[in-house]
């Protein structure tokens, strides 16, 4: 696999194009590299004897058995493999010193070193059956187009191919291989045959500022990867690849990466904004999620979500040093996301967040005319914490048992008022007369006798009913008729939840996990990457399977719920779509090549 690894990246073309006025080399898909490379044309195979020593010269027939019995050691080639330690300045300075292209255009591959006005016009290196003349033309692709495969060439199998001058065939001394160190991942030979053909050979398509194509895409494959850098380069070092250093990355990273990712997110949101702005009742659901648990944190993102497309629509971003405390990020965050999306014209109507008591005075002042809702999972959040903590004092241990049940009737209830929040506290508050098998009673407005069908002998005794005026009872009924909670129920009639931003947050985790600490810059790119990763694919379809007696039928997994204490089954979606990603790889090698991005 190595070999052919290798064979797939070479090609060198033929002395046909030799201009005795030039001493540059075109190598037309030359891009074998010993770490990452950029796949390119035609293969090449590689043998002991790669032409045929009757059409060379006498001394090149003579150096072909010089050659063979040589066993090729190189100087310096390959033996640096540390990592670049420059500080980010110097490394700029390198990179604008040597950002000339070391690639000739197609065009310009005529042109070659006088010394090579006597190879032979013939010699011509045999092409791999593996790729055709047609593959050639279809992988061969500029600077500026991602490279269609990239392969792991190991040292000793790329002594082999550098044996033998790509312009005339004749042979390359060991003592003329040079290598250009600090290059990165790119490999750099200044080459001298035994035909005074000299040039330079790169094992990656240069890049204005890069330093070759491989340091761009490593740059920006870690970050839309979510990797650590720190991890990818233990990575390299235990696998002693050749890689970029951290000062290069930082600066690959703010130079050429952060704005692609930007600009791929602002075209995200303005195809959101645009639809948004055809709705008449647009309903929003927010959240806060700070980089660290406790009042500590440093960081605070605050997301909306539409719920009718349930993609991301907008986030900020805040650090502490710009509040007064960590308790205050949350809010300006609301306030700053809730102010950019108004800014484009898009009609609210409804917003449904926890229950932030400083979120809800801001609603309750400053946007009287939206409807603010509270998400039922934070609201059941509470009231099962509540249950559970009273369960566990003694006297109130058959309050246990009906914790899930009291729940769910909760959930029932904001589901079934039809927006009116008077039937939905009457049905709320049914519960203390229900769990004490007491299924009808005066006095209430709307609701007067539970729902469900009459109860048999056997099901009833079978309950664990708890006693009127007992303990438990009694811890019940204080939970259930707390002022504060009868409050937020007014919150609940349209029962508007926020599951999927609070899976949103868990995927979030991919990209900024919140045991390590990043800058701002990373704060809001890798959270513009985490919306761009649920945006397309938030709705994706459940999978099938493919083969066997169930084909065509859903998939299923079987996991265990820890809020549920059981195993259950969830539909398995089909895999992610990452393409994406792929026209932010495309558009870096633009911009790249162009200096900037607009």
């Amino acid at each position: 696999m190595l070999e052919l690894a290798v064979a797939a990246h070479l090609d060198t073309p033929t002395p046909k194009s030799v201009d005795p006025q030039s001493s540059v080399l075109t190598m037309q898909g030359a891009d074998i590299h010993m770490g990452i490379t950029k796949s390119s044309s035609v293969s090449v195979q590689c043998s002991p004897k790669m032409v045929d020593a009757s059409t060379q010269t006498d001394t090149q027939t003579s150096d072909v058995a010089v050659q063979s019995d040589v066993a090729l050691q190189w100087r310096g080639v390959g033996i640096d493999h540390s990592y670049c330690s420059k500080s980010v300045e110097t490394v700029e300075t390198d990179f604008e010193a040597n950002s000339q292209d070391l690639f000739c255009s197609n065009n310009n591959s005529s042109e070659m070193s006088p010394q090579c006005s006597q190879s032979d016009s013939e010699f011509i290196l045999s092409s791999s059956p593996g790729l055709s003349q047609s593959t050639f033309e279809s992988q061969t692709s500029s600077t500026t187009s991602i490279p269609s495969r990239t392969f792991l060439v190991f040292e000793e199998q790329l002594k082999e191919l550098l044996n033998r001058c790509a312009k005339c065939g004749a042979v390359i001394v060991p003592e003329d291989l040079k290598e250009i160190q600090k290059d990165g991942s790119q490999l750099t030979l200044e080459i001298t045959c035994a035909n005074n053909c000299t040039y330079r050979w790169q094992s990656q398509p240069s890049l204005s500022g890069t330093r070759g194509t491989g340091n761009l895409l490593l740059c920006a494959s870690v970050l839309f990867s979510g990797i650590h850098f720190s991890k990818f380069q233990r990575f390299c070092s235990n696998l002693n690849l050749k890689s970029i250093s951290e000062d290069t990355y930082l600066l690959l990273r703010k130079k050429y990466v952060f704005p692609v990712i930007k600009k791929m997110w602002d075209n995200e949101q303005n195809m959101l904004m645009t639809t948004l702005k055809s709705q008449s009742d647009v309903v929003l659901c927010g959240d806060g999620r700070c980089d660290s648990p406790g009042h500590c944190a440093k960081y605070c993102t605050y997301t909306f979500l539409d719920t009718r497309s349930q993609k991301v629509v907008d986030f900020k971003v805040v650090s502490v040093t710009q509040v007064a405390n960590s308790n205050a990020m949350e809010l300006k965050g609301f306030k700053d996301a809730l102010k950019a999306i108004e800014e484009n014209d898009v009609s609210i109507s409804t917003i449904s967040t926890d229950r932030h008591p400083q979120i809800v005075k801001e609603m309750r002042v400053n946007h009287p005319e939206k409807s603010h809702e509270f998400d039922p999972w934070h609201v059941a959040k509470g009231v099962s914490k509540k249950l559970n903590a009273e369960g566990k004092k003694k006297g109130c241990e058959e309050l246990g048992s009906w914790i899930t049940s009291v729940i769910n009737h909760l959930w029932w209830s904001a589901q079934t008022c039809e927006g009116d929040a008077v039937l939905l506290k009457e049905k709320w508050i049914s519960v203390i007369h229900h769990i004490t098998n007491r299924h009808d009673w005066p006095g209430n407005r709307h609701y007067h006798q539970c729902a469900h069908q009459p109860l048999d002998e056997e099901t009833q005794r079978s309950k664990l009913w708890l006693k009127p005026g007992s303990e438990a009872h009694n811890a019940l009924v204080k939970i259930v008729m707390d002022k504060r909670l009868l409050k937020d129920l007014e919150h609940l009639t349209k029962c508007v939840h926020t599951t999927t931003l609070e899976v949103y947050h868990s995927m979030y985790l991919k990209y900024l996990p919140k045991r390590t600490h990043f800058g701002y810059d990373v704060m809001l790119h890798g959270s513009m990457l985490a919306a761009l990763d649920h945006n397309h694919n938030v709705n994706r379809e459940q999978a099938a399977y493919l083969d066997g007696e169930a084909v065509g039928q859903p998939r299923y997994k079987i996991s265990w719920s820890k809020v549920h204490k059981s195993f259950r089954a969830r539909p398995v979606a089909v895999e992610k779509d990452y393409s994406y990603m792929a026209l932010m790889m495309r558009d870096l090698l633009s911009s790249a090549g162009c200096g900037n991005i607009q």
